[in-house]
């Protein structure tokens, strides 16, 4: 898989390209039916993904086959209406043939009939609508959906059967099984603690994180890596300072983010923030406890058990602090129990 920024290296491609601009790593990972859905009925069976560096999109579909080459966004140049055409300008070497657009955004729109894209769907709310080849667009009444509920309103219009309900990612056998070889000295149970959080609000923190970790170890004599990016090394320090730095807790804070899947995939069970690596955690099939007091939960997922504080819960809420670590440890030896 090649990954780039559009128009760095303008060449024919040729092909399907989807437009998902959402940055979040869960973002891409949400909509990973639908990559895997719109691929399955192209003659190539894979597409062309245009999204934004944070996604880590490269990384993590680097072992997919529907997705065969990972353009980013300059999110400098391609704002606004100028960015569109300026964005066209830089898709038109690739010489597409389809586009899916998985936003709202006009300027995708502007962007991909300026790149001479002949066929062109989206969700075609607003203006984006005049610049779509398709007549199967979303009606306003999807306006107020969420972002997947969009996705699989296109799908459906389109008569493409979604392949799968829930994303799914494989870690492939050979790397499941050299990180299970890797830690096979430490004690189980495993457990991935998820200990980032892309906003503040998000955050459970280190007392919490700690209060459970010591519960979970009292109670299981079991391992506890630390999941998150370099960003998380204080709270990883604090936890590790807290206990000793026994060998018991291990930090993963560096890797590469398909290789931190690896890790947790090889874990018996998740815990932690509403997070990338969260949605990662139950991709890779691990049941996981999710901490969901600063935004609710954006789908069902049998896969993540969600606590969320008693009432409406809405974008933004500060009310991490009225989850406890005895309800997520709770929460945790049951579904340990269950699996």
């Amino acid at each position: 898989m090649e990954a780039e920024t559009a128009g760095a290296n303008p060449r024919p491609i040729g092909g399907t390209l989807v437009i998902q601009p959402l940055p979040g790593i869960g973002d891409a990972i949400w909509h990973l039916p639908h990559l895997k859905s719109i691929a399955a009925q192209t003659k190539e069976k894979t597409v062309t993904l245009l999204t934004k560096k944070r996604s880590r999109a490269d990384s993590l579909f680097q072992h997919m086959d529907c997705v065969r080459d990972v353009l980013w966004l300059d999110e400098k140049r391609d704002r606004g209406p100028l960015g569109g055409f300026l964005l066209g300008a830089a898709l038109r070497p690739y010489d597409f043939t389809s586009v899916w657009i998985l936003h709202t955004s006009p300027r995708y729109g502007l962007a991909t009939w300026r790149a001479g894209i002949k066929e062109r769907a989206g969700y075609g709310i607003g203006w984006q609508d005049a610049f779509l080849t398709s007549q199967h667009s979303l009606s306003r009444n999807a306006k107020n959906f969420t972002a997947i509920e969009k996705a699989n309103q296109l799908l459906l219009n389109h008569s493409v059967p979604k392949l799968e309900s829930m994303p799914q990612i494989q870690v492939p056998a050979p790397m499941l099984e050299e990180t299970r070889q890797q830690y096979a000295s430490l004690p189980r149970p495993w457990f991935s603690f998820i200990i980032g959080a892309s906003e503040a609000f998000k955050q459970w923190g280190a007392d919490n994180f700690g209060a459970l970790a010591d519960r979970v170890r009292r109670e299981t004599g079991g391992t506890i890596f630390l999941i998150g990016g370099p960003g998380e090394s204080d709270i990883a320090d604090r936890l590790q300072t807290r206990f000793g730095r026994p060998d018991w807790i291990v930090p993963v804070l560096t890797l590469p983010i398909f290789e931190t899947g690896a890790v947790i995939a090889a874990t018996d069970l998740a815990v932690g923030n509403d997070t990338g690596f969260l949605n990662l955690a139950a991709a890779t099939g691990v049941q996981s406890v999710g901490l969901f007091g600063g935004s609710p939960p954006m789908m069902e997922d049998s896969r993540i058990d969600a606590i969320t504080p008693y009432g409406e819960l809405r974008y933004g809420s500060e009310r991490m602090v009225e989850i406890s670590p005895d309800q997520v440890a709770g929460r945790v030896f049951s579904n340990l129990a269950a699996d």
